[in-house]
């Protein structure tokens, strides 16, 4: 018996050309299978406490009454959670307005705060950084978070390690 016959079958019973789509097919889903399922590093890491202080300028009475102690804290965009909401507190917004002599003064926006929400969750802290919600937190980094009843756009004014 030949190997490859004159019909191109390999041993008689398959086409050779179809073997190596065969294979090929079996290979890019075992590829694809890998991707999918294998297991990422930072899942496997031991996480710790940590209180995301989150900064949002110039809200409404309405969205700071919205911010409820308690709730959960997500990511606006991707939906993955932070943490908890532990604490709120709302300062008078200011600005720096011209007077009418050309001096600059710091004067307060009517209606207007400035609120810092206190967001505790669980954390990769790493030597590369401080993962929450499966991101990367770092002081200035600019994002949107959301409750049950409010979603804002602000920045990260601190992040507390608890040790």
């Amino acid at each position: 018996m030949k190997i490859i016959d004159e019909k191109g079958r390999l041993f008689g019973f398959i086409n050779i050309i179809d073997l190596f789509i065969s294979i090929m097919l079996i290979v890019l889903i075992g590829f694809g299978a890998y991707k999918v399922f294998k297991v990422n590093p930072t899942a496997v890491v031991n996480t710790q406490k940590v209180t995301m202080v989150y900064f949002i300028q110039e809200v409404r009475d309405v969205t700071y009454n919205a911010i409820e102690v308690g709730e959960i804290a997500k990511d606006y965009d991707k939906n993955t959670v932070y943490g908890k909401i532990v604490k709120k507190e709302a300062l008078p917004a200011k600005k720096m307005a011209e007077t009418a002599d050309g001096r600059f003064v710091e004067a307060e926006i009517p209606n207007r705060y400035d609120v810092k929400i206190y967001i505790e969750g669980d954390a990769v802290v790493s030597k590369t950084g401080i993962y929450m919600g499966g991101q990367e937190v770092r002081v200035g980094f600019a994002t949107s978070v959301k409750g049950k009843r409010f979603g804002t756009k602000g920045f990260v004014y601190d992040v507390i390690i608890d040790e």
